[in-house]
């Protein structure tokens, strides 16, 4: 990986193989949109666009120096991808899973912000996903300005989440779901949960935690866990990933053997059969 400074607030990340659509549409986060020239996103109190390139992409509206701070932990760039399934070479399916998704990376996202989103993903569709944290973050976050064009807004952070109440979260149209956004907030904000603490625990104790939220279960918490703590060893189960275990590997399937990457490899068959469905002979 070779890190240039193009200047005019633009760096170019080459020799680094992610595939930024796939990245940001394989269901891990929700607020980048592709706008006809990159994928311009808000991460934390940060606005950029991200421009693929043959070998890499480039980010626009930062700098070197935030590129090594923050960006490169946020993409996972340090890490060797296209080793991962190398040990399942005999599992035909996980390798056309692995080569269709091979530019795939799993974002380290902000705590606040995964959980709050992934409450509301509970038994929703992407579009309206992506609407309701938007109007969530347009109520209550800060203005990061217009740089792209369109004005953009940070996610709420703890000092936002002083002035929310369950009647101001009506606008956001999240249903069923306010209630769950509620005691998440009231949670954080009254020390019940303090999310950054929570880096140091074992992975159980963080997803226990994580599941004192209600409507966080064990598919949200693993998500969370996966998404914004980095516990690559989690295997999130939707929909999509139990139909796989039934079809592919059996309802005995033991996803521990997928070892310490098993959520990177969720996303590979994931993102394989959402395209393909679970038809071992079918090619990418």
């Amino acid at each position: 990986m070779k890190i240039t400074d193009k200047g005019s607030k633009k760096i170019l990340i080459d020799d680094c193989n992610i595939s930024l659509k796939d990245t940001f549409d394989c269901g891990q986060c929700f607020r980048w949109t592709f706008d006809g020239v990159g994928w311009v996103g808000v991460v934390g109190r940060k606005a950029v666009r991200c421009i693929q390139q043959e070998n890499g992409f480039i980010i626009e509206n930062t700098t070197l120096d935030e590129v090594e701070s923050f960006w490169r932990k946020y993409f996972d760039l340090d890490r060797d991808y296209g080793s991962i399934a190398l040990d399942f070479e005999d599992d035909k399916y996980l390798t056309a899973a692995a080569e269709f998704g091979k530019g795939i990376r799993i974002l380290r996202q902000e705590p606040l912000e995964t959980l709050i989103s992934f409450i509301i993903s509970s038994n929703n569709n992407i579009k309206r996903i992506r609407g309701i944290i938007n109007r969530f973050c347009q109520s209550y976050g800060k203005s990061l300005g217009s740089p792209f064009g369109e004005e953009l807004f940070a996610f709420p952070d703890t000092e936002d989440l002083e002035k929310i109440t369950f009647e101001g979260l009506a606008p956001l149209r999240a249903g069923f779901r306010q209630k769950y956004i509620m005691d998440a907030i009231e949670k954080v904000r009254r020390g019940e949960l303090v999310l950054d603490s929570l880096n140091d625990l074992s992975t159980c104790d963080v997803g226990a935690a994580l599941m004192s939220v209600k409507g966080v279960g064990q598919k949200v918490s693993d998500c969370i866990l996966l998404f914004a703590y980095g516990r690559h060893e989690v295997f999130p189960k939707d929909v999509w990933i139990k139909r796989v275990i039934s079809d592919i590997y059996g309802d005995d399937c033991y996803v521990a053997n997928f070892g310490e990457n098993a959520g990177i490899i969720q996303q590979y068959l994931f993102h394989y059969a959402r395209n393909y469905g679970t038809n071992v002979e079918k090619e990418p």
